[in-house]
């Protein structure tokens, strides 16, 4: 018998605790089988799996049909990547100066900025008539400020102040040997946009962490969200790579029959 590779999908507590459902989630390599999914599955029993892949990777799809499952595409990941070495952005004008790391002073107007930014905006979750709207942009909260109150080693938070108060944020994951760092999630202040805060701010994460030593800085979006994307491209990003998100919502009647892996 051939020995399976170890579980692509893993539980996630996080989003079963927001979401009320049980949700397995992971993401696929290439040397992953073709009914890997569709096994983690069987294994693991949720209500909901959501797995991303290399944009346009399709391998796992007609395992999961064949089983009577409906695999959802949700959503597509667009990742843009800098090289830091070549960057000549600079970081010191007077509008950097506005910028520093989050403390916990921010909490209420970061939880803020992330409410008026992300209402209404489009991710995978929305694509799932499982999951509540009001709960996905909860979980936008949190995440913000898990990075910028509760940040873990590897973990940091800066924010654009204007009259005294937080009007934008970035939050960052650095590798250990400094080979990446990437902008997890950002947004300004819809009141103060058109002002340049963003792209401010951009200009000085790439020269902040281009001076500590890092290798490069990549950013990610939705692939619809075009314009922050040509504020990217301006700024010498360049496209680097995308994932596909699939959500596969099971029926608590799947696992009455045996639909394991043979």
């Amino acid at each position: 018998m051939t020995t399976r590779p170890t579980q692509v999908l893993r539980n996630s507590e996080v989003e079963s605790r927001r979401f009320g459902l049980r949700i397995a989630r992971g993401v696929l390599g290439g040397s992953a089988p073709p009914d890997q999914i569709r096994s983690d599955i069987d294994a693991l029993r949720p209500d909901i799996a959501i797995f991303r892949c290399a944009a346009g990777e399709t391998s796992q799809i007609a395992a999961l049909v064949a089983a009577g499952l409906v695999p959802l595409h949700a959503d597509t990941l667009v990742y843009h990547r800098i090289a830091l070495a070549d960057s000549s952005a600079g970081g010191g004008s007077g509008r950097a100066a506005a910028i520093g790391p989050a403390g916990k002073e921010d909490e209420h107007v970061l939880a803020a900025i992330v409410r008026r930014s992300f209402h209404g905006y489009r991710n995978h979750y929305h694509a799932n008539p499982l999951l509540a709207a009001d709960a996905v942009l909860e979980g936008y909260v949190e995440w913000a400020l898990d990075y910028a109150i509760r940040p873990l080693e590897g973990q940091q938070t800066w924010v654009y102040r204007a009259d005294g108060e937080a009007r934008g944020f970035a939050t960052c994951r650095m590798k250990a040997d400094r080979s990446e760092v990437e902008v997890v999630l950002n947004a300004t202040d819809p009141s103060w946009s058109g002002r340049g805060f963003y792209s401010t701010l951009l200009r000085f994460l790439i020269a902040h962490y281009r001076d500590a030593g890092f290798t490069s800085l990549t950013i990610s979006t939705q692939v619809w969200n075009y314009r922050v994307q040509r504020v990217w491209a301006r700024a010498g990003l360049v496209m680097d790579h995308a994932w596909d998100t699939y959500h596969v919502n099971i029926p608590r009647s799947f696992f009455e029959v045996d639909h394991a892996c043979q």
